[in-house]
């Protein structure tokens, strides 16, 4: 495959592209399942977040962490809400390993941030939801 390259160079197209992305990632009806959990877009979307808070670093030293506050799960109620519907989408989840259920928790979670207590209490949550939905 040929190689390609996109350059953004100013601060709000990256930051809408972060909204979009956002949007995308955690729509309570999302016309396509598989974006909440691509591994792709999960890169693009945590790559995205550290150019932002660098350049917000740079612009104002009172700025530093504040996106790394914003990307702590533990702030961040109403995504992990959205990610756990999303989960419910995965039709393999049932036969996935619990390795693999690790893994695209952090997909679908990111671009939060979470401990690995955490990522276990969501899988565990996952697997919980989905039992009721059984009975």
């Amino acid at each position: 495959m040929n190689k390609m390259k996109i350059e953004i160079e100013d601060y709000y197209v990256m930051l809408n592209l972060h909204k979009a992305l956002l949007e995308a990632k955690f729509h309570k009806n999302p016309d396509n399942k598989y974006v909440c959990g691509s591994p792709i877009i999960a890169e693009l979307h945590n790559n995205i977040i550290d150019v932002l808070s660098k350049i917000d670093e740079a612009k104002d030293k009172n700025n530093v962490g504040k996106w790394d506050n914003w990307r702590l799960l533990k702030n961040q109620c109403f995504y992990r809400q959205r990610a756990l519907e999303n989960a419910l989408l995965i039709d393999r989840w049932r036969t996935m390993t619990f390795e693999e259920k690790v893994n695209i928790s952090k997909n679908l979670l990111s671009p939060f941030i979470a401990t690995q207590y955490e990522i276990v209490e969501f899988v565990n949550d996952v697997e919980q939801l989905l039992i009721n939905q059984d009975s």
